[in-house]
């Protein structure tokens, strides 16, 4: 019967701890934890620096920190190779820029002589033309031009003198003349 009374002494004593003691603690801990995780505190980097402190877990986490820096440097080495491709690529792209930009003034300027050359090609085409028609007689000029559009009529007299225009105008029936004397106007 002693035994069973030291057994229950011994549980009562155990049993006081752990309801009086270690809950609590371990409640209070953990309610620590979700208030300052809440926070916005970083609660396992807190733990492992106190932890630090101590030196048998110190020795622990220089481990991991070395294997850690060493990860990182390659890391950070793999960046930097990949930064220094990447700034290549970029160079040489830039370069292509700058050719093509080149190409292209080049052929602004090109099609900017074209025209110009094939501008006096056709304004000396047009003012031959006029010409014809200003030697020919008033009527066969009218008869020609009334068989033309409005616009190609524009351009040939546009190239005439004023004589012949109103000679080839008075040639012309009323209507087809009155259209184009409009649009000489503006």
């Amino acid at each position: 019967m002693a035994s069973s009374v030291k057994k229950e002494k011994k549980a009562g004593k155990f049993q006081w701890f752990v309801f009086l003691i270690l809950i609590p603690v371990l409640f209070a801990l953990v309610l620590g934890t979700v208030i300052l995780s809440i926070l916005g505190v970083n609660v396992a980097d807190l733990g492992k620096n106190a932890i630090q402190d101590f030196p048998l877990a110190a020795a622990m986490f220089e481990e991991e920190k070395s294997e850690e820096s060493v990860e990182s440097t390659d890391v950070i080495n793999e960046k930097e190779e990949e930064i220094t491709r990447l700034q290549q690529e970029l160079d040489t792209k830039n370069q292509e820029i700058r050719t093509l930009e080149e190409e292209l003034e080049e052929l602004h300027i090109s099609i900017e002589a074209e025209r110009e050359e094939e501008e006096p090609a056709s304004n000396s085409h047009l003012k031959e033309v006029a010409q014809i028609y200003e030697n020919m007689s008033a009527g066969k000029a009218a008869a020609i031009l009334s068989e033309m559009n409005n616009g190609d009529i524009l351009l040939h007299m546009e190239e005439m003198s004023t004589e012949a225009r109103a000679s080839i105008l008075g040639k012309m029936e009323p209507e087809k003349a009155a259209k184009i004397m409009n649009e000489l106007d503006d």
